[in-house]
């Protein structure tokens, strides 16, 4: 839910993993229908497709429908009931609050194995990459990619973030591109403080992770990469020239290509930095952040003043500044993502 009044509603019990759903705004119309009277004031029903458990101090019919309007209200996502005037039973019954839960780390496995996924990490780093993407589960693709993925013994993760992008965008690679530019990304990113920036790649594989890179970037869809370098040049002799830090901007567009996700991982002056800013329209909603100095975390209560500084200094407004664990924000960070039933009360 955003502070637009964004409300993700989901139907069927995928959707409880962030399938097929359905983006409604502050002011969208639903149709709400009574499916079963369960007893003692607790009914089975359906907003926009999505069935929910309901209470309701009025007696309710089966086969009730009525069209309602979608609102937020004290951080509640609220169903209105638009014309209730031909049924009795919802006479006086107000609103509908639908309240959102995430979904417990053994009812998500409870999922993966519904859909012949092994429950462990990685089935639910992939499940993680396609909702973030926006993709429709397809349990026959997510299968596919976990045992491609299981090929690059260490890289897994980072391997079936690729592989989802590359599916998400329709574009075949083999399994030596994968390769090369899962190692150029951990060469720019991953492997963390204290290693050689100057460490060239061998160039064959250069080439590959070059090729397959701008196909990526020029092929439309979701994310998109920008490594960069931050270099020190004598004036004189290009020769000369001195990687200070590395890293690699990934950006996120969601269907109407707006931004969504700006995700950096950087290694610089002996620091690693990992952010992941989502964004709400223009604005930064959430500033995700994780900074790592010779191998140590740092103190996190002082590195969110500090980092609060640097923004109001800059006059942007960061949303909420959250101190992140690293494996969370490495590659897409994917593993900010969530997994959400609702259930609702009349």
């Amino acid at each position: 839910m955003s502070s637009s009044g964004a409300v993700s509603i989901q139907s069927a019990r995928l959707s409880q993993i962030g399938v097929n759903r359905q983006v409604l705004k502050e002011g969208s119309s639903v149709l709400v229908r009574v499916i079963a009277d369960r007893g003692g004031g607790k009914y089975e029903g359906s907003v926009a497709g999505v069935r929910v458990q309901l209470t309701s101090s009025k007696p309710l019919q089966a086969g009730d429908s009525f069209a309602a309007t979608i609102s937020v209200k004290n951080g509640l996502v609220v169903v209105t009931p638009k014309d209730i005037s031909g049924m009795a039973g919802l006479q006086g019954a107000g609103e509908i609050a639908l309240q959102f839960n995430e979904v417990s780390q053994s009812q998500l496995f409870s999922l993966l194995e519904s859909l012949g996924l092994p429950a462990d990490n990685l089935s639910s780093s992939i499940l993680q990459s396609f909702k973030q993407m926006g993709l429709k589960m397809d349990s026959v693709l997510a299968n596919k990619i976990r045992s491609l993925a299981l090929r690059f013994a260490g890289k897994e993760k980072s391997a079936a973030e690729v592989l989802s992008l590359l599916a998400q965008k329709g574009i075949e690679a083999d399994e030596d591109e994968i390769k090369a530019l899962l190692t150029f990304l951990e060469s720019e990113e991953g492997s963390g403080p204290g290693r050689n920036l100057e460490k060239e790649i061998p160039s064959h594989k250069k080439k590959s992770k070059e090729k397959l890179i701008n196909r990526i970037n020029s092929t439309e869809g979701a994310w998109y990469f920008l490594p960069f370098e931050m270099v020190e040049v004598a004036e004189s002799l290009e020769e000369n020239r001195h990687i200070l830090g590395k890293g690699c901007l990934r950006l996120l567009f969601d269907t109407v290509n707006s931004l969504k996700l700006l995700n950096l991982d950087c290694v610089y002056n002996n620091r690693r930095y990992l952010f992941s800013l989502s964004y709400d329209g223009n604005q930064i909603k959430n500033t995700y952040f994780n900074v790592i100095e010779d191998g140590v975390k740092t103190d996190t209560e002082d590195k969110v003043k500090e980092l609060k500084k640097h923004f109001m200094t800059a006059g942007i407004n960061p949303g909420k500044i959250i101190w992140t664990d690293e494996e969370v924000l490495e590659g897409s960070a994917s593993g900010l993502e969530s997994f959400v039933s609702f259930g609702g009360e009349i």
